[in-house]
């Protein structure tokens, strides 16, 4: 039995048309000569084949029903396959609940289209602080919802490639930071970080990151939800220049990678 055009409608209309864990948009812009991309996919909680993760008892009618289904993007899809001693048939619901529950929010409250704005009511950072460690980017994870990046263009590929990995260790650590609650899960995270502030810095590149604090809102005038924002920025040594809080440049300062702590835990 395959899953219903019916049920496809509610899935996506259930779901806002965002992933149900990142809340990413899964439909791209067109462009001038090409369709809109779709990376959304309706995701199994119970899994159809019998070997397959979360597999358990339910009638064929049932599987690909709406109520055993949720949208996810791509990488999130094959996250939860992977990873079913995590993303058990009770998280999933309660994932899929909790998006469902948000998704009417943002439409019930509001006739306007969600959009983030400057919370007006904390100052806006001006400079990056430099990171060297991994404690330091792990706290700001943890208390961002949202991400954002810059990296140099014209890059040799092995330094690419590493920024590329790293950036997308810290895009995963803000999907779960809100599920790692022991000393142990938190304490792993930041020796993970620390592994790759450590290899950029031996290639002499810096890593700088701050904490916006933004809103959620629709422009109707009611108050938005608090929607912090992390953006991270790795750059080569030679292209930074150490400023005060105010952005002022220090004379003859140079920034250090930080190379000589690698071995430093975080």
């Amino acid at each position: 039995m395959a899953v219903s055009e019916k049920t496809r409608k509610i899935i996506w209309g259930e779901a806002g048309g965002r992933c149900a864990i990142c809340r990413v948009q899964v439909v791209t812009a067109g462009t001038d000569y090409d369709d809109p991309s779709v990376f959304g996919e309706e995701a199994h909680i119970v899994a159809r084949s019998k070997g397959g993760p979360r597999a358990g008892l339910l009638d064929d009618a049932s599987i690909d029903s709406h109520t055993n289904l949720v949208l996810l993007c791509s990488r999130h899809h094959k996250q939860i396959d992977d990873q079913p001693g995590h993303f058990t048939v009770d998280r999933l619901r309660e994932i899929k609940a909790q998006h469902a529950a948000w998704t009417r929010s943002l439409s019930e409250a509001t006739p306007g289209r969600p959009k983030l704005v400057p919370n007006p009511g904390f100052p806006q950072p001006r400079v990056l602080t430099l990171i060297t460690r991994g404690n330091p980017l792990w706290n700001m994870i943890k208390s961002s919802v949202t991400f954002e990046y810059a990296l140099p263009d014209g890059l040799p590929a092995e330094n690419e490639d590493l920024i590329m990995e790293f950036l997308n260790v810290v895009q995963d650590y803000c999907d779960i930071a809100a599920e790692l609650h022991s000393v142990r899960e938190n304490r792993d995270a930041e020796k993970g970080l620390q592994s790759y502030l450590s290899r950029l810095a031996e290639r002499n590149f810096l890593v700088g990151a701050f904490v916006r604090q933004m809103l959620l809102t629709d422009g109707s005038g009611q108050e938005g939800t608090p929607w912090p924002m992390l953006r991270v920025k790795v750059q080569p040594a030679s292209h930074a220049t150490i400023t005060d809080e105010g952005g002022r440049p220090f004379p003859n300062e140079q920034p250090s990678t930080g190379a000589s702590d690698k071995e430093q835990s975080a």
